[in-house]
């Protein structure tokens, strides 16, 4: 866990960054700084699809859910969501460049199960082995576009902190990733990749 002091206006100082969970607080700082990171190191002739008003606020997302329309994606799913990717909604409903390879995410009219979002996908799940076996029929898409990526929730392997286990899946890699113990957790992951990248 780490401290960030500063961050935008209505976050708080001090605020407490978690591995594995975020709060709503916590995703404005972070996303802040993750924001800053990606434009600073973006080449000035990549094509990163990003509007001069997002340059301008040094911000990749978008206005965030209001409660009404996460209780409608919850009741179209028929679950709760999981809290870190809950709050995350909260704080920008859609988001660009979350990782190296990923665009876009979903926003939450477009958030939905891979059965019935993308059959490509699910086909390719369905080959899962041993413990996720079923994997395509329990896994919420929640990435749009990217360099032939996906990531998903598996709302079967939920925590004690209801948090649901999270992959991505890539045509240039044998099978799922590794298995991340919540979407915020595939988040840092992502970004430290990102980093990795940029150093080498």
């Amino acid at each position: 866990m780490r401290d960030l002091d500063d961050g935008p206006e209505g976050t708080g100082d001090g605020v407490a960054i978690a591995e594995g969970t975020r709060s709503e607080a916590q995703w404005r700082l972070y996303l802040a700084e993750y924001s800053v990171e990606v434009l600073e190191s973006a080449d000035e002739d990549e094509d990163l699809e990003i509007s001069d008003q997002q340059r301008a606020n040094r911000w990749l997302g978008f206005d965030g859910a209001e409660a009404d329309r996460l209780t409608e994606l919850e009741r179209r799913l028929g679950i709760g969501l999981p809290p870190s990717y809950r709050a995350f909604l909260a704080v920008s409903d859609g988001w660009l460049h979350l990782g190296p390879f990923l665009w876009t995410m979903r926003t939450t009219g477009e958030v939905g199960w891979v059965r019935d979002t993308d059959l490509h996908l699910h086909g390719i799940l369905q080959h899962e082995q041993d413990e996720l076996a079923g994997l395509a029929d329990r896994a919420l898409l929640i990435s749009k576009e990217g360099d032939v990526q996906y990531w998903v929730l598996d709302s079967g392997d939920v925590s004690a902190d209801g948090e649901w286990a999270a992959y991505t899946w890539s045509s240039w890699y044998p099978g799922l990733s590794d298995r991340f113990e919540s979407f915020a957790a595939l988040v840092d992951d992502e970004r430290a990749s990102a980093k990795d990248l940029e150093d080498n």
